[in-house]
Order: structure tokens, then C-alpha cells, then sequence
């Protein structure tokens, strides 16, 4: 009867050892899996503004070149870039003035057309992508941002101590331009 005991502690010992080695095997999977999650978030980060949720210049790349390659094909279309730069100065905490900058680009995300495609350069400058059948139609572009920004500026930081600055430029680009000459001219380089 003492063997039998001995025989059922001794297989519950291996069932309780199987379920660890079982549940090392699930957790060493999950490990993983959270590894690549963590990967993959770093990724996105990079693309993306996780506050704000613009796509940052390294996302836009792909979609540019492809504006490029249909512009060759499509002759009575033309592409503008207007680049935003943002200057933010007063008592103002860094996470502010991210916070700040990111509004002001969501707001001008909401006020272009779903075919334009916003984008930020780095923490302080925004790119737009204009298609335009007609050329002459980017002043109008930029008479319409300018104003934007001048009303923003005036509606939402008068009350407080800061001052926001913006210039806006603006290129056209051209058929032989490549993604990186576009994004390289945003950041303030040579195209």
C-alpha cells in the first residue's frame, strides 16, 4: 500500500514538473512575442508621431516617390511642397511646445484636402504635399496657410507669454526630383 503512495507522489511530481516545463516553454513564447511587439512600437515611432499621429518624413518617403512616378505619366498634374517652420519662444516646457506644434499641424491637417498629404519633417517643421492641376494655384495655397496660421497665432497664444513664429516656403516638385531630394529640401539642404 506504502509502494502505491510512493508511486502516486512520485507521478504527481512529474505531472507538477511537465506543467513547468510546459508553462517555460508558453512563457519563453511570450517573451518573444513581447519582444517583437517592442521592436515593431519602435518601428512605428519612427513613421508615426505617437502623440499626434502624423506620419513623420521616413513614412512619407514611399508615397512621394510614387507622386513622382505618376507625375511622369499624368502631364497636366504638378506637385508643390510647402515646408512650415515653427519657432516657439517664452516660458514654455519642452512637452508644451511639442504639444503646441503638434496642434497647430493637426489643425492645418483638418483644413487641407484628403488628396495633400501633411507630414512632419522633424519637431518643429511640417511638410504638405499639394497635387495641383495648376500651378498658379499654389498662392493661393500659400495665402490660405499664412492666414490659417496668423489666426491660429492670434486666437490661441495672445492671452500667454508666448510667441510663435512661422515662415513658409514652398518648392515645386519636379519629374526627376527623388523622394530623398524632397525630404532633403524640407529639412533646409540643397535639393
Amino acid at each position: 500500500m506504502e509502494f502505491n503512495g510512493e508511486n502516486l507522489k512520485i507521478e504527481k511530481v512529474k505531472q507538477a514538473l511537465h506543467l513547468v516545463k510546459e508553462s517555460l516553454k508558453e512563457l519563453e513564447e511570450v517573451e518573444y512575442v513581447v519582444e517583437l511587439l517592442g521592436k515593431e512600437l519602435e518601428e512605428y515611432k519612427s513613421l508615426v508621431d505617437k502623440e499626434s499621429f502624423i506620419p513623420k518624413a521616413k513614412f512619407v518617403k514611399q508615397r512621394i516617390g510614387r507622386l513622382i512616378e505618376r507625375m511622369k505619366y499624368v502631364s497636366d498634374e504638378s506637385l508643390a511642397c510647402v515646408v512650415i517652420r515653427l519657432s516657439l519662444f517664452g516660458d514654455i516646457p519642452p512637452t508644451e511646445k511639442k504639444s503646441i506644434i503638434d496642434y497647430i499641424a493637426t489643425y492645418i491637417d483638418g483644413h487641407i484636402r484628403p488628396s495633400d498629404m501633411l507630414f512632419k519633417v522633424d519637431d518643429s517643421t511640417i511638410g504638405i504635399i499639394f497635387p495641383l492641376k495648376n500651378r498658379a494655384d499654389l498662392q493661393v495655397i500659400l495665402k490660405r496657410l499664412d492666414t490659417m496660421l496668423l489666426n491660429l497665432k492670434a486666437k490661441t497664444y495672445s492671452n500667454r507669454n508666448i510667441l510663435l513664429n512661422y515662415k513658409i516656403e514652398s518648392f515645386f516638385i519636379e519629374k526627376d526630383c527623388t523622394a530623398n531630394s524632397v525630404i532633403e529640401r524640407c529639412k533646409g539642404g540643397k535639393e
